[in-house]
């Protein structure tokens, strides 16, 4: 179900006080409508119900394009959906309100649904690994839920339709365009199932599960995975395993690796910090590094826009990605 508000250009300024975790540095966004969201995940809930997902879908400005926009699922990473900003709370974080702004200036709308709100949680960056319940693997079914609410819109394109994600976010990506994964595979052999993803991008994900997964992990569409060379807390090295392996089976999946680059290098602004609160990362208990580095982050952000320009559009851009 949705509750969609009407936002003419006076109110562009509305739109941009509710996307930025900071009125100082929000972006002009030229959305045409922000709604809020809830469709069910394929994930069910102690009594059997479909856990219900909240969430946000903005529509770019302009008329509905012939066929309906084409859209992204945006999966947030540990940290939650909203900003940590005493008093802004129920806003976006500044990274998804600049991704949003971004994506609507290319003409997709966007989809952020919200895993950890209707489960009781805000963040699970301070949870250990094998204590924390809201996996990426239970995640993947709230994409997948996702994916079903935006094909049945007659205002979004359903056979163009792209999942990016980040962190905890990026991990689930890879875990739902799993092609050998059997919750995976039945949603899309059901009758009247939506056309799947058009393509993935997983920034800064943990690769260690696809990795280890073998021949039962396979990308079932054109995958980009972003990663910084010094990530302490999710380490590039399973994700360059990773790409080696898929490149010698012929799988469409391509790793970027960039130098001096932490955790959270396409922030868009911060300095790199020491976050000692969280218990995972390369060296348990030792904490991890996060934060920004603009040329690595302006080198991926462009990679991407290409890359969803080729699948979501079909304008081949393929030297710069």
């Amino acid at each position: 179900m949705s509750s969609e508000l009407s936002l003419p250009r006076l109110f562009v300024l509305a739109i941009v006080g509710v996307l930025c975790a900071a009125l100082a540095h929000a972006p002009q966004v030229d959305a045409r409508s922000l709604a809020r969201v809830s469709f069910p995940s394929l994930d069910r809930d102690d009594g059997g119900a479909p856990v219900q997902i909240p969430g946000m879908l903005l529509l770019p400005d302009g008329p509905t394009p012939a066929g309906g926009f084409p859209a992204i699922v945006a999966l947030h990473g540990c940290s939650g959906m909203y900003s940590v900003i005493k008093g802004r709370e129920e806003h976006l974080s500044d990274r998804l309100a600049v991704r949003a702004e971004q994506f609507l200036g290319d003409g997709y709308a966007v989809l952020f649904p919200d895993s950890f709100g209707s489960r009781g949680r805000r963040e699970v960056c301070t949870i250990r690994v094998g204590d924390n319940a809201i996996t990426p693997a239970r995640r993947r079914l709230d994409a997948l839920g996702a994916l079903t609410f935006l094909s049945a819109r007659p205002d979004i394109a359903r056979d163009r339709v792209a999942i990016v994600g980040w962190s905890h976010g990026g991990s689930t990506a890879l875990a739902t365009i799993n092609a050998r994964d059997r919750e995976v595979v039945a949603f899309r052999d059901k009758a009247g199932a939506p056309p799947f993803f058009r393509a993935a991008v997983a920034f800064y994900p943990g690769c260690g599960v696809s990795l280890r997964a073998g021949e039962r992990w396979q990308p079932a569409v054109s995958t980009r995975i972003h990663i910084g060379a010094l990530d302490d807390w999710t380490p590039a090295k399973s994700c360059v395993e990773l790409g080696e392996a898929m490149v010698a089976r012929g799988e469409p999946l391509k790793v970027m690796v960039y130098p001096d680059s932490q955790h959270g290098f396409d922030a868009p602004n911060g300095e790199v910090v020491h976050r000692i609160d969280v218990p995972n990362g390369v060296n348990p208990g030792h904490g991890v590094h996060v934060g920004s580095n603009p040329a690595a982050r302006d080198k991926a952000n462009a990679k991407v826009r290409a890359f969803l320009l080729e699948r979501l559009r079909g304008v081949d851009d393929s030297k710069q990605h």
